[in-house]
């Protein structure tokens, strides 16, 4: 997530945010109507907008607004199959939204050192707290091997784009996947022997340069989440059709 600018901001505890996101969760299979869908994504809006992710806010948005006005423009034409395909692929995205947003606002706003410290805080087991670190560590390292592995490509005459993957769907896996698979495997190796010889296995406590500490704001966030979660089931079991 690379919206984000310069503003005032509230940080969050890492224990905060996986109740957030353990609560999208919970909360995106309580109700079907768009209304619905547009709360609850505007609420994860208000919480990374908080935290300083305004630019990225906008183009959830954008997407959400989009997804919506072409679903109702075409829903009731008769179409291709295929373009039906990618509009339930479009509906299935925009329902799992509000996952997608805190998801992604955990992994850009949270450091792998904080998320072990705060994982070891909440005493984990350490083979979670590896494989956790590795999972923090292994996305930036991905991405990088994915924009060297296009810029390659590039210079070959591929590029990937959806045209390539229609028309010549043989040479774009063989070019682009084939190699970022074994890449995802050796780094995966390369970062779990790394923190093992950093010493997250070791049977001591740790220190860390973090402080772990839940503020007013993960209280308000906390607080919250459980109004609006009490608030969906009540209204759920009085008949309200969300």
């Amino acid at each position: 997530m690379n919206g984000k600018k310069n503003v005032p901001r509230h940080t969050y505890d890492l224990r905060t945010k996986i109740a957030l996101l353990l609560g999208a969760n919970i909360l995106i299979f309580l109700g079907n109507s768009i209304l619905y869908e547009s709360f609850l994504t505007l609420l994860c809006l208000i919480v990374i907008m908080s935290n300083g992710y305004v630019k990225s806010s906008f183009k959830y948005i954008l997407f959400f607004t989009f997804s919506v006005a072409v679903e109702t423009i075409i829903a009731n034409l008769e179409i291709h199959f295929l373009v039906n395909l990618i509009l339930f692929v479009v509906a299935i995205i925009r329902k799992f939204l509000p996952c997608i947003i805190i998801g992604k606002w955990i992994l850009s706003s949270t450091s792998s050192s904080l998320a072990v410290a705060t994982l070891q805080k909440m005493r984990l087991p350490k083979d979670a707290l590896i494989m956790i670190s590795v999972i923090f560590r292994c996305f930036p390292t991905i991405r990088d091997e994915w924009s060297h592995i296009n810029m390659a490509m590039r210079t070959r005459g591929i590029s990937f784009s959806f045209y390539n993957l229609l028309h010549r769907p043989v040479t774009t896996i063989e070019y682009f996947f084939v190699p970022l698979f074994v890449s995802v495997i050796e780094i995966g190796d390369e970062l779990s022997q790394s923190a093992i010889v950093r010493g997250l296995d070791a049977p001591v406590i740790k220190t860390s340069r973090h402080i772990i500490k839940m503020k007013i704001g993960d209280y308000m966030i906390l607080t919250s989440l459980l109004a609006v979660i009490c608030m969906v089931i009540f209204m759920r079991l009085w008949g309200y059709h969300l």
